[in-house]
């Protein structure tokens, strides 16, 4: 194998985005990208040693001795001329902080989705993007993963001949936004920020075009209805509850939890990950349906909640079309294809050779889309669609406090 040049990367944010899917990803990959993880900050120093920790065992593992600096502050990756990328993968109401500065440093910059929690911030961010002509690398993971990739593909190919609507269903047990720092709208933007930040650019993705107009109605159900009675956190509680944070109601590929007690951050109200999910302090919204008018005639549709069981078809992406429907399951990776007006049918795999790891294999590409990117390929999406997915995250909450008031774009 030919010799591949390092590059050194430094990792602001050391939670489960930043450590486990992206920072093991690129352990494990380190032979053929060639990164090194060289310096790592958060918060807290006691996340940021642990993260170390835990990045240096896995080189370990592999035969690579490779030591990790527990920064400070994350003035000292933005400033260390060592350094050839940034990974920014703390609290979305940080981003635009943590981004401007690794803009402004000249370094490759890799921004985790949503680009932040307000529309000033998503614009700082962007301007910043434009005024240094430094394009970062957005994280939005589907467009990452290998069946949503293949989607994509077939549509572009004329599968379903001029595309019509597009639904995009998300029924998930997330009640996880209402326990940890993204239970507040101000730190996270909730989930339909959070999560839907992701679904609101595959629409325009799909479509090739942006979101004109929307309406909305959702916000929060009356499945987490606010009980001021209630404990505060699930490791005070005894009663009877099916939202009680476990393992069991999280999707594995999804999400790397060790640990529900916030043991490494015991005062710390951002690290409370099993807070009460009828605390009327949450203030983040947990279902909604938003209806769409895309480019060139395009209708399309977001049906989404963080309730509701485990199941198969949890999220499922349909792209209809004037001569055939496409209908891709994501946990399954299958794809259905009924194309040339219904004559011809087809069911495929097409989750990819990594479809059982992390975000159903779109961590190892993206992995190895960020070490193209360091070379000088164009990034797959950049601040320019965070903006835009966030615009679109803003209009449709509007909407939902206006009982479904159209909302211009």
């Amino acid at each position: 194998m030919s010799h591949i040049e390092h590059k050194n990367v430094g990792i602001i944010g050391c939670g489960a985005r930043g450590l486990h899917h992206i920072g093991f990803n690129m352990v494990d990959s380190s032979k053929e990208t060639g990164f090194r993880i060289t310096a790592v900050a958060n918060r807290s120093f006691e996340s940021s040693d642990y993260a170390a920790s835990e990045l240096e065992k896995r080189y370990a593992e592999l035969g690579i001795d490779q030591a990790i600096q527990r920064v400070g502050s994350y003035q000292d990756i933005t400033n260390d001329p060592k350094i050839d990328l940034i990974i920014v993968t703390s609290h979305t109401d940080a981003h635009a902080e943590h981004a401007v500065a690794a803009l402004e440093s000249g370094k490759k910059v890799y921004l985790d989705k949503p680009i932040s929690v307000t529309l000033e911030d998503g614009r700082v961010i962007a301007e910043a993007e434009k005024r240094t002509g430094n394009r970062l690398l957005m994280g939005f993971t589907r467009r990452y993963e290998d069946s949503w990739l293949k989607m994509k593909e077939l549509l572009d190919a004329g599968a379903v001949g001029s595309l019509q609507m597009i639904l995009l269903r998300s029924i998930i047990p997330y009640s996880r936004y209402l326990q940890g720092w993204h239970r507040k709208r101000e730190w996270s933007g909730g989930p339909l920020n959070d999560k839907c930040s992701h679904h609101f650019d595959v629409f325009r993705w799909m479509a090739n075009s942006d979101c004109s107009s929307m309406s909305a109605f959702g916000g929060r159900s009356s499945v987490f209805k606010p009980d001021p009675t209630a404990p505060a956190r699930c490791s005070e509680c005894d009663r009877e509850c099916a939202y009680r944070r476990t393992e069991l109601l999280e999707e594995s590929k999804e999400t790397v939890s060790s640990s529900f007690a916030s043991t490494r951050n015991p005062n710390d109200e951002r690290a409370l990950n099993d807070a009460c999910v009828f605390s009327p302090e949450n203030d983040v919204e947990d279902f909604g349906s938003v209806n769409m008018q895309l480019g060139q005639g395009v209708v399309g549709n977001l049906f989404f909640t963080i309730f509701g069981p485990l199941a198969p078809d949890g999220e499922t992406l349909e792209l209809v079309g004037d001569s055939g429907r496409l209908v891709l399951s994501r946990s399954d990776g299958m794809i259905r294809s009924y194309t040339n007006y219904g004559r011809e049918t087809d069911t495929f795999f097409a989750g990819g050779d990594h479809f059982e790891t992390s975000h159903y294999g779109s961590d190892v590409n993206l992995v190895q889309h960020m070490r193209e990117f360091c070379d000088g390929v164009d990034p797959v999406c950049d601040a320019s669609d965070g903006l835009k997915s966030l615009e679109m995250v803003c209009g449709a909450r509007d909407s939902f406090d206006t009982a479904g008031d159209r909302r211009v774009l």
